[in-house]
């Protein structure tokens, strides 16, 4: 019998649904993909250099969660997506724990994870599953939606007006 919580790699039959999850997760991101860069996106989590997996809960598919290589390694986790109507039932707790033990695992020496500044729902969730040091700020020339002046460390950034980041 399976758990009610597991990580399942991805089938050719879950392609669909992935690349819609996917699209959902860009949007959420701020982000108008294309088609190609959604299928750039299944073949990175479809290499065998990389960890991907559907989030199950039950039989359903409720998310899907990624790691990549960085630094020789892999062990950034570069993105997690739960469905709205799954949300709430522990899945990115789940999924993140079993991704870190996998990483940690195959002896990388860390893991890691970004986050927007204004996600402070998931900043609080990877605090406390132990995401406690800061080791890069990604920054960008120009993104679409950018528009708010804020200061950090003293210098001038612009942010999309929904977001915060605080010294």
């Amino acid at each position: 019998m399976k758990q009610e919580k597991y990580l399942k790699e991805v089938e050719l039959q879950d392609i669909g649904e992935l690349s819609v999850m996917l699209k959902k997760f860009w949007k959420s991101q701020l982000y108008d993909v294309s088609n190609d860069e959604i299928l750039e996106d299944i073949r990175r989590i479809l290499s065998p250099k990389c960890f991907g997996y559907l989030i199950m809960y039950k039989e359903d598919i409720a998310g899907f969660i990624f790691a990549n290589e960085k630094y020789g390694y892999i062990n950034n986790i570069e993105y997690l997506f739960i469905k709205e109507n799954f949300r709430g039932k522990g899945l990115a707790v789940f999924a993140l724990t079993e991704i870190k033990n996998k990483i940690l695992a195959a002896s990388n020496p860390r893991v890691q994870i970004e986050v927007s500044p204004n996600n402070i729902r998931a900043l609080k969730l990877y605090h406390r599953l132990g995401f406690t040091s800061i080791d890069t700020i990604s920054l960008s020339t120009s993104i679409p939606g950018k528009i708010e002046k804020i200061k950090f460390q003293g210098l001038d950034f612009y942010t999309n007006p929904k977001e915060s980041f605080e010294n």
